[in-house]
């Protein structure tokens, strides 16, 4: 890539070779004329000889100077078109298959059904992966069932210790225990949606839209809950992605 402390040295030389070239073409043929207009011996045939050549050299000049101007004008009007770009067309403009998480990098997966779903256990699992506060809940053949966050899980597993839980009762509550209460039920019973594997990161903010308290949507091959799980987008993703 080029030095950019270099462009205007560039852009100065470039001036001054334009300005040069055409005021020493145009003395040269003042000159000329003033010679034939005297009457100089042989005058006459020198300015035919020279003319076409100083003109061909100044236009070659000159239409290299402004097209090398027009270049960069028009290099300048791309970019800024591109910065006009709202945070929508941004989304449209990429496939979700380029910035999904891919099956193979979910981590701290818990397998259905909700009962088999430790709590602690998922807690520690996605402490040890290091990614994130979501834990996603996958059946045997990778078709989603929830999506739960970390968050949930804290606060469902205080209220039982401050309820008179034990330790030892704790680490026995499973995903169940939390479909047991009501309103978390409607939280994870809605955490997700899904959208097809040539969809873009606004069809799938569309859907995540459409989905009171939804931050999570799977890519599958058809956009259907009922199919396995070929990528993930985060609510995050989808907002480092809409800036512009």
């Amino acid at each position: 890539m080029a030095d950019d402390s270099q462009l205007p040295v560039d852009s100065a030389f470039r001036h001054w070779l334009a300005g040069g070239i055409t005021g020493i073409s145009i003395i040269g043929v003042v000159v000329l004329a003033i010679a034939v207009s005297n009457g100089s011996p042989g005058a006459r045939e020198v300015l035919s000889t020279v003319l076409p050549v100083i003109g061909t050299w100044v236009g070659t000049v000159l239409a290299f100077y402004f097209s090398k101007e027009n270049l960069d004008s028009a290099t300048r009007s791309v970019a800024a078109i591109a910065k006009q770009l709202t945070p929508d067309e941004k989304l449209r403009s990429q496939p979700v298959q380029t910035r999904m998480i891919s099956r193979s990098q979910i981590a701290a997966v818990q397998r259905g059904p909700a009962d088999q779903a430790n709590l602690t256990k998922a807690l520690e699992e996605l402490k040890t992966a290091g990614k994130g506060d979501r834990i996603p809940v996958l059946d045997a053949q990778d078709v989603p069932l929830y999506v739960v966050h970390r968050s949930l899980v804290d606060k469902f597993l205080t209220d039982r210790a401050l309820a008179g839980a034990s330790s030892d009762d704790l680490k026995k509550l499973t995903l169940k225990d939390m479909l047991g209460v009501k309103e978390l039920a409607d939280v994870l019973n809605n955490s997700f949606d899904a959208v097809n594997e040539n969809a873009t990161l606004a069809d799938a903010k569309a859907a995540m839209d459409a989905i009171d308290q939804c931050q999570d949507i799977f890519v599958t091959k058809g956009g259907t809950k009922k199919e396995p799980v070929l990528g993930w987008i985060t609510n995050a993703i989808i907002e480092d992605n809409s800036k512009v």
